[in-house]
């Protein structure tokens, strides 16, 4: 989705006001050919006066434009934000890392930030069977939820001045999806054809992978949003994140 153009009307009132400057000094040495020719001059005068009035209303036009964008954009970077949330809290809890009853958003993230003990907790899941079919349900939901929020909102943010954090939410998403895929032909008891499939290793890195990736993202997407009280996350919010990055 992109942004109206200013850029040709700019040009053309520059250019016209130029015209206008030049008209106004011939009209005093020049005298002559302007009386001789009184209604090119109208028609000129009209014509750059006009050109002037179009750029003034498209200027307008295009900053109430830009206004109403970065309001849906700033909505759609929150949504974004949540499924980032959502992702890296599901399977931080999935793994054994914490609770969100009992912790707080936070105290959670802190949890996970050492690799070591989160690679840990999720090898453990990894190489137990059961665990893992109910963590290709989760990953299956996440990566659905995550696929369906970016194409969703990819119109509109592709013309966003954070490009470097959408194209990381991509990353997470299409990870996400990877290791869906991985443990979806796991849970089919097919032999391997995809790298990670079968490789418990693997598997724990990836999860680790995304965990983390999830957390930074979730508070990159929130410091770039504008309004972010108009969303629910206001400065104590906003305050929070900060605090954990």
């Amino acid at each position: 989705m992109g942004l109206p153009s200013t850029t040709l009307t700019r040009v053309s009132a520059i250019l016209s006001l130029i015209a206008l400057v030049l008209v106004s000094v011939s009209d005093v040495v020049f005298t002559g050919f302007w009386d001789r020719n009184a209604m090119a001059t109208s028609v000129i005068a009209d014509i750059a006066v006009l050109i002037v009035g179009v750029a003034v209303v498209n200027e307008f036009l295009a900053a109430r434009a830009r206004r109403e964008w970065r309001l849906l954009s700033d909505y759609g970077l929150v949504e974004l934000g949540e499924v980032a949330r959502q992702t890296w809290v599901m399977l931080a809890q999935q793994i054994g890392a914490g609770q969100r009853e009992s912790l707080t958003l936070n105290e959670l993230r802190n949890r996970v930030q050492p690799e070591d003990t989160i690679r840990k907790l999720a090898l453990a899941v990894a190489i137990d069977d059961v665990r893992r079919r109910s963590l290709h349900d989760l990953v299956a939901e996440l990566a659905e939820n995550a696929g369906a929020r970016l194409g969703r909102w990819a119109p509109v943010l592709v013309g966003t001045p954070f490009p470097e954090t959408i194209t990381r939410f991509v990353r997470l998403q299409a990870r996400l999806t990877r290791l869906q895929t991985v443990l979806w032909e796991d849970s089919l008891n097919w032999r391997p054809s995809y790298e990670g499939s079968g490789d418990a290793d693997w598997i724990a890195e990836r999860i680790t992978d995304v965990i983390h990736l999830g957390s930074r993202l979730e508070v990159e997407l929130m410091s770039v949003v504008k309004h972010p009280d108009r969303w629910g996350w206001g400065a104590g919010a906003r305050g929070e994140l900060r605090a954990s990055a």
